[in-house]
């Protein structure tokens, strides 16, 4: 009994796996809906669909076993959207062109290795363009800054891009980089206006073009663009300002200071500050000084010219149109060490 029952088991299943066979060889015919983005498989060429959304929506029905058909199902289920890459043997253009949409399928690796034929293709042609990259050069930089009105140019003030030769020609239209500086700039200023920020440039001529299109800017795809917001800030005469010495101490006991004749140790300067703030800034809140080295010993007697250093309250500075003030001054030893200094 035990026998028969193995028997008819084994029978069973090499039947029911006789069935499972031939119904996954089955032909049968399936539809499918795929997105698809058309690229070049050449870096130095461009290839997409010529239209927005610059990517297409294909429907197509596929002829195969039953099996082969479930595995594109579940290829097509796990990708949202397919590569059609277009190689070098595709003619390139600036001009849009017709391509048929079973070639467009035959470029896409997951598809064209399918085992199943492919028929009603819908639509049966789609428009896309396929292009050479080229250089513009010597386009202007154009920042925005709204209200502002600020000293500075971008640094570089002119820049190159390079892209597709259609993209060029609408360039053309309108040659300017833009910048989008007046944010970036009222979130860098300091209290006295100035700023420096860097600031991405974009190309408003280009605005309706293909998103993902690759544009290159050269030397780089931001400037700097670095100045003062004059709205904000003014400049006023403030003085005097009391010149101080910075001595070492053994320098102080051994040697005198004699200044040259008809130095003014009190002068007054531009500065430059917050328009609500600079007429209430006091003149000795300003720190000058003058620094003497212990290495100026070395040469007695010898005239030395120092520049005036001067230390200003956050917020202010020296307007850019003062001339360096510079001391000039000797060092004499003393004749002894009690005589006190003469300035």
């Amino acid at each position: 009994m035990w026998e028969k029952i193995k028997s008819a088991s084994a029978v069973t299943l090499i039947t029911i796996l006789i069935w499972i066979t031939a119904d996954q060889n089955v032909s049968e015919e399936q539809s499918y809906s795929i997105a698809v983005r058309v690229s070049s498989a050449v870096p130095s060429r461009y290839a997409a669909p010529a239209e927005p959304p610059y990517q297409l929506s294909l429907s197509f029905s596929a002829v195969g076993r039953r099996r082969h058909l479930k595995d594109l199902a579940d290829t097509i289920a796990s990708k949202q959207i397919f590569d059609a890459v277009v190689d070098e043997s595709k003619q390139a253009s600036p001009n849009e062109q017709n391509i048929s949409t079973r070639e467009l399928l035959a470029l896409i690796k997951e598809i064209a290795q399918a085992p199943v034929r492919i028929k009603n293709i819908d639509p049966p042609t789609v428009a896309i363009r396929v292009d050479e990259y080229t250089t513009v050069s010597d386009i202007r930089v154009a920042c925005a800054v709204g209200d502002l009105k600020i000293s500075g140019e971008p640094v570089p003030a002119k820049v190159a891009v390079r892209l597709p030769r259609f993209a060029a020609s609408q360039l053309a239209a309108d040659p300017v980089a833009r910048a989008d500086a007046e944010q970036r700039i009222r979130n860098a200023a300091k209290p006295d206006g100035s700023f420096s920020v860097k600031i991405p440039v974009v190309f408003d001529a280009l605005t309706n073009l293909d998103p993902d299109m690759k544009v290159d800017i050269l030397p780089a795809p931001e400037v700097t663009l670095t100045g003062r917001i004059e709205a904000l800030t003014t400049t006023r005469r403030k003085g005097p300002i009391l010149i101080n010495w910075s001595i070492p101490q053994q320098v102080q006991d051994d040697f005198r200071i004699v200044i040259e004749k008809g130095t003014n140790l009190r002068p007054d300067i531009d500065v430059t500050g917050p328009k609500d703030l600079i007429e209430q800034l006091d003149p000795r809140d300003i720190r000058a000084f003058v620094d003497v080295l212990a290495a100026d010993t070395e040469s007695p007697s010898a005239q030395i010219r120092r520049p005036v250093q001067f230390v200003l309250p956050p917020g202010f500075s020296l307007a850019p149109g003062n001339p360096p003030y510079e001391i000039a001054f000797t060092l004499e030893p003393r004749a002894t060490k009690t005589a006190a200094p003469t300035q």
